[in-house]
């Protein structure tokens, strides 16, 4: 596992992700949202260091907590984890496989569940907005008390929007203190066209939350 990118839950260093994860719940669009999909406006900007310490600091308060690795198309937390890539996610869609036959489950880390992205697979962002999506969602809804979700940025990809169309999932931008805010502008007008619920915008500095505007 690459220790590096993660944080210690009780440490100083994850007060701003405890800080979030209390936002986050606070701004939640309805009691039943249980999916949270971190997105950013381009590549580079931190999105899936802090989606998985997010996801780890919240596996410590509530349980369980699945991270998705829903970025099929550069997938990163299998590498983060020290996992397989495949079979995963692809896998569980393509192949109706049960997913928690493919989600690994880390006793150290609070009982933490990661599902990571699977095969390499075409028209990524038509699987996103699936039926079979939207039903593997509700069925994890249903098991966990809260799932995270990795996704491609919004300027690369329609993952993201068609992530957020399914019921009970909201959206976290997560942007580089170096980003330009047209690219975040942007981002966001292109959420708007599918009415997803954008909880707020976080600023990621080398990995770690520095501030978060909600």
């Amino acid at each position: 596992m690459s220790a590096r990118f993660l944080v210690e839950p009780d440490s100083a260093s994850a007060e701003p992700l405890r800080a979030l994860r209390l936002a986050i719940e606070a701004r939640a669009g309805s009691p039943e949202t249980k999916g949270l999909v971190f997105t950013s406006p381009r590549p580079g900007e931190g999105r899936s260091t802090i989606s998985a310490n997010y996801a780890l600091v919240a596996a410590h308060v509530q349980r369980p907590v699945l991270l998705v690795d829903a970025d099929m198309r550069s997938p990163s937390l299998h590498s983060m984890f020290d996992l397989p890539q495949s079979p995963g996610l692809v896998e569980v869609l393509r192949d109706r496989l049960d997913p928690w036959q493919v989600t690994h489950t880390f006793p150290s880390l609070g009982g933490l569940h990661v599902m990571t992205a699977g095969a390499p697979l075409a028209r990524q962002g038509d699987v996103a907005a699936s039926t079979a999506m939207g039903e593997l969602l509700e069925r994890m809804y249903e098991d966990c008390e809260a799932v995270v979700l990795d996704s491609p940025p919004v300027l690369s990809a329609a993952d993201a929007s068609g992530l957020a169309s399914h019921a009970g999932t909201d959206v976290v931008i997560v942007v580089n203190r170096s980003g330009k805010r047209r690219h975040l502008a942007s981002a966001l007008r292109r959420l708007a066209l599918t009415e997803a619920n954008v909880l707020g915008v976080v600023v990621n500095r080398e990995g770690t939350l520095a501030t978060g505007r909600y």
